[in-house]
């Protein structure tokens, strides 16, 4: 217990989040990403998102278009592998409830501007979710500066742990259904 706690704090520490109650381990960061995604989404919910995302989003929010009618928006990216943060801006409807970026591409690599997109949710009232798949302990995340509510962590890549380990952060403005039943 006490080798969680302190994993947990770290965690908390290298995210600069404000508490470590707010981190919870999960499989893998496409375990976390379908706890939030899933957790978060209801009925007729907008979602703006990217085309340089990785299947654990794309697809949890394809299966959700099907069976909670959610409509998604997919950002185009340009030439230098950049998502414009005004076209997240552009995209925003009445119905839009959670921003969604991956912090850097599996495929191309580039950094995303995070923080822009964080003010825009914020400016919003939007939840903000991230995957740090590609960044966690290689490029310097703080979930307060940049508005994330929601980000998304493996324990292996850049921060050297075990495989099948990972986690989410889940900040104050984020509120989950399970989407998991059984166990206590």
């Amino acid at each position: 217990e006490r080798v969680l706690i302190d994993v947990r704090g770290k965690l908390a520490r290298l995210i600069k989040a404000a508490t470590p109650d707010r981190v919870i381990f999960t499989c893998n960061t496409t375990d976390a990403l379908n706890m939030a995604i899933k957790g978060a989404l209801r009925e007729g919910d907008h979602v703006i998102t990217s085309e340089l995302e990785h299947n654990s989003v794309l697809r949890p929010l394809a299966r959700l278009k099907q069976t909670r009618q959610i409509q998604v928006t997919t950002l185009p990216f340009d030439v230098r592998g950049q998502v414009d943060p005004d076209a997240f801006r552009r995209a925003i409807t009445p119905r839009t409830r959670m921003l969604i970026l991956t912090h850097a591409s599996n495929v191309i690599g580039t950094i995303q501007p995070i923080e822009e997109v964080g003010k825009i949710a914020r400016d919003h009232n939007l939840l903000f979710l991230v995957d740090a798949a590609q960044t966690l302990g290689k490029v310097d995340i703080n979930v307060q500066t940049a508005n994330i509510d929601l980000l998304a962590g493996p324990g292996h890549k850049g921060l050297m742990g075990p495989p099948g380990t990972g986690f989410l952060y889940v900040g104050e403005r984020a509120v989950l259904e399970p989407w998991r039943e059984g166990g206590t």
